[in-house]
C-alpha cells in the first residue's frame, strides 16, 4: 500500500465519515467524480460487498469504473477496490481521532497487468499523490464548513 495523503480535520471522526461515506455528497469531494451509483443493495449495517458503478471525468473523457466496497468500519475505515482498462486500485480512507478532531489517511495500491501501466504509475505517482492530497484538502474544507 501507498500513502497518498495524509491531513487534520477540525471535526469529529463521525463526522469526517459521514460525509467520506455519503454517495450522494462524493462528487463534492473527489476529482472529476461525475456519478456514484450502487449496482447492489445496499445495507447500511453491512455495507462490505456492495458494488457500484462511478463516472469519472479525466481530461476531457468521462471514464465508467466499477468497483465494490472492500472495508466499512464507521466512524474508522472506508475502503473500496475499483477497476476499469487495465488497472484495479484498492482505496482506503482510514481515521483516528487527533488532537480533539480527526487524522485521515488515504492509502492506494494500484496494480495493472500491462507494463506500460506500471511504467505509467511509477512515472506518474507525483500526480496522483497530488490527487489524494487535494481531495483531503476538500473533504477538509466539507466538513469543517459544516
Amino acid at each position: 500500500m501507498q500513502e497518498l495523503a495524509r491531513i487534520e480535520i477540525d471535526a469529529s471522526p463521525e463526522d469526517v465519515f459521514n460525509l467520506l461515506a455519503d454517495n450522494t455528497r462524493r462528487g463534492e469531494w473527489a476529482e472529476g467524480m461525475e456519478t456514484f451509483d450502487y449496482t447492489s443493495d445496499f445495507d447500511p449495517d453491512d455495507p462490505v460487498g456492495t458494488t457500484f458503478t462511478q463516472r469519472i471525468r479525466e481530461g476531457g473523457r468521462v471514464t465508467e469504473y466499477h468497483g465494490e466496497i472492500t472495508a466499512y468500519d464507521a466512524p474508522n475505515v472506508w475502503g473500496s477496490q475499483v477497476s476499469g482498462g487495465s488497472y484495479s486500485m484498492v482505496v482506503e480512507y482510514h481515521l483516528t481521532p487527533a488532537n480533539g478532531g480527526t487524522q485521515v489517511v488515504n492509502v492506494c495500491d494500484v496494480n495493472s497487468s500491462s507494463w506500460f501501466f506500471r511504467v505509467m504509475g511509477v512515472l506518474f505517482g507525483w500526480f496522483t499523490r497530488y490527487l489524494g492530497r487535494k481531495q483531503l484538502r476538500k473533504l477538509k474544507e466539507l466538513v469543517e464548513a459544516a
